[in-house]
């Protein structure tokens, strides 16, 4: 039923009479109201689909054990309240999308506890505290979304301990310490755009040559020391403007073959840019202030 220009509320007694329902999908309609608490009765309800509307209210506490929800997309609502540590009683969790509503208070440190947990999309919301220090730690998470918030503090430390994390995406927050050592040992790691926080010291040298890393975007921290002598071939983006930087641009870094944008400005940056570097689609790297 998505997409069919639904309006109204949700129906409080869906979940008293779609007993055998395994998925719901009401997303991209005009629905208004809450979410009704009854839709978490639906012990085989495994995909519950609510995105794209303009549902209100706070998100109802699950207060069954032994629900079977994998995929809960609540996202781009206008959703209001704190995010329910009892949602970390959804132990077969994959995917939890929140994005794009008016949450505010902390991350439920129950979430980090998810065995199934591997999508987690909570960005441009209110919420505030740190990331919950064990998430990753007790399940493969693959991606972390969690940009304009109100996020302070530093980086959990096992994000990548399932070696499995491929995007973590948390610019224009308020984080801040050093990126921790694991961010340069995540072999799996594709992407990292941190820009607009706190961050401080030096990046991990790890981070600039894995093999896998293709979006590197650091912007508008204070990061420090050199750059990196060489940076791994599959690299395609890296934005380090508006840090403190020092030293020069090693001709190494046109070694990824693959580069097309380069943004160092505004660093504390010295010498000549190397020649190379001129043959990308688009090169911020002209300011060295």
């Amino acid at each position: 039923m998505t997409q069919c220009n639904l309006m109204g509320e949700i129906p409080e007694y869906f979940g008293n009479i779609l007993t055998n329902l395994e998925r719901l999908d009401l997303s991209r309609n005009n629905l208004t109201g809450s979410i009704p608490r009854s839709l978490f009765s639906l012990r085989k309800l495994k995909f519950l689909y609510l995105y794209y509307n303009r549902l209100s209210g706070v998100i109802p506490s699950p207060t069954m054990q032994g629900l079977n929800l994998t995929e809960l997309d609540f996202s781009k609502n206008n959703l209001t309240g704190s995010i329910p540590g009892e949602l970390g009683n959804l132990k077969s969790l994959v995917t939890l999308h929140l994005y794009s509503n008016y949450l505010s208070g902390e991350i439920p440190t129950s979430l980090s506890l998810l065995p199934s947990l591997e999508y987690f999309r909570v960005f441009n919301n209110g919420l505030s505290g740190t990331l919950p220090p064990d998430l990753g730690l007790h399940s493969r998470i693959v991606a972390v979304e969690v940009s304009e918030n109100h996020l302070s503090g530093e980086l959990p430390q096992h994000l990548c301990a399932s070696g499995a994390l491929i995007g973590f995406v948390a610019f224009s927050n308020n984080s801040s310490g050093a990126l921790p050592q694991w961010i340069g040992n995540c072999p799996s790691l594709d992407t990292i755009q941190v820009f607009n926080n706190n961050f401080s010291g030096e990046v991990p040298l790890g981070l600039w040559t894995s093999r896998n890393i293709s979006s590197l975007v650091l912007s508008n921290n204070s990061f420090s020391g050199p750059l990196p002598s060489k940076v791994f071939w599959n690299t395609k983006r890296i934005e380090i403007a508006n840090n403190k930087f020092s030293g020069r641009i090693s001709i190494g870094i046109t070694s990824a073959a693959n580069l097309v944008y380069f943004d160092a400005r505004n660093n504390m940056l010295s010498g000549e840019i190397p020649r190379e570097l001129t043959h990308l689609c688009r090169t911020g790297c002209s300011s060295f202030s």
